[in-house]
């Protein structure tokens, strides 16, 4: 079989033949057209892999891609662009995938205009089209997906973080030069600055957010960085107000709880009730911290909806100014 023979398999859809005979061919010549044929029919496969969640061979197989592309003639761009988008589809479905590791290694200058341009699906009879971020910011997405999971392991900020954050601040800086508005970009460098020990600028780019946008998860990591109790617990209550689905807003009732619990166990015990609520709604039971915060609340009637619904009204009126200016 010949290399435009496999190529016409491709074409007809038929990949796992074609990647089945291309391997032997590449395995004994590694020319111009067989390199581009392995390479092309390889990222079938792993698209495919993906999609039937095997996992540790779609990850192999990315692992050869990566060693191939060198050796490709990408004049385009489309073996990059190809890269990155199964980088996206592995980090999203792989625990074992690194997308902070991938984009350490590459260079963000070879990313091409079209890697940065978002897009739009395609519009049926009934779903209209909606816009696609660009593969490039995609990829900043999954890797400050993987930063953030490293500040809720340990609350603490030390030197592996550190090091983790300074992988993706070249693909950060370019996002950022081509468009500095941008809320995610934004968002992006404040967690940069938290990690860095920078706290200020952090705060500062928080409250540059919430002047343009009401988004939960904002007030909730402005919330992180505040000291004072009354501000951090009126930034939760601002989280809780902003979020619609009740699955998310548990994070943030504990959080609440947490600062109540001394203050006010009435009020903690309503956001408990409501974390544990959504906890068995999901198939879970009480962690053994909520466990132990409910035996400190012993006796303790929970505040009702409407007395709580007051609370927050209440503390955002009395904290709202001063989070906005300070």
């Amino acid at each position: 079989m010949t290399v435009k023979e496999v190529f016409e398999l491709r074409k007809q859809g038929r990949i796992e033949e074609a990647y089945e005979a291309i391997r032997p061919m590449y395995a004994v010549h590694q020319g111009k057209y067989t390199t581009l044929c392995m390479f092309w029919t390889a990222s079938d496969i792993l698209k495919k892999r993906v999609a039937e969640k095997r996992l540790d061979e779609a990850g192999k197989i990315f692992k050869a891609l990566l060693r191939i592309l060198p050796n490709i003639a990408d004049a385009d761009g489309r073996a990059h662009s190809s890269i990155y988008h199964a980088a996206v589809a592995l980090a999203r479905e792989s625990k074992a995938f690194s997308m902070l590791d991938f984009v350490a290694g590459i260079d963000v200058h070879q990313l091409s205009i079209d890697d940065w341009k978002p897009t739009l699906t395609p519009a049926t009879a009934t779903v209209p089209s909606h816009p696609i971020p660009s593969v490039a910011q995609q990829m900043l997405t999954c890797a400050f997906h993987e930063l953030q999971d490293g500040l809720k392991a340990g609350r603490d900020v030390d030197s592996a973080q550190v090091d983790r954050a300074l992988k993706v601040m070249p693909l950060l800086q370019e996002a950022m030069r081509r468009n500095p508005r941008d809320k995610h970009n934004l968002r992006h460098m404040a967690v940069v600055y938290r990690i860095m020990g920078e706290r200020d600028k952090a705060v500062g780019i928080y409250r540059q957010l919430l002047a343009r946008y009401r988004d939960s998860y904002l007030y909730a990591e402005l919330a992180e960085l505040t000291d004072d109790a009354g501000q951090k617990a009126a930034l939760y209550c601002h989280a809780i107000r902003n979020q619609r689905q009740e699955k998310f807003r548990s994070g943030y009732r504990l959080e609440l709880a947490r600062l109540l619990l001394d203050r006010d166990q009435s009020k903690a015990a309503h956001e408990l009730q409501r974390c544990i609520a959504t906890r068995q709604a999901a198939g879970f039971g009480a962690t053994r911290e909520i466990q132990q915060m409910l035996g400190r609340l012993q006796g303790v009637s929970p505040s009702t909806d409407a007395e709580q619904q007051a609370f927050y009204q209440g503390m955002i009126k009395k904290f709202g100014q001063l989070i906005a200016e300070n």
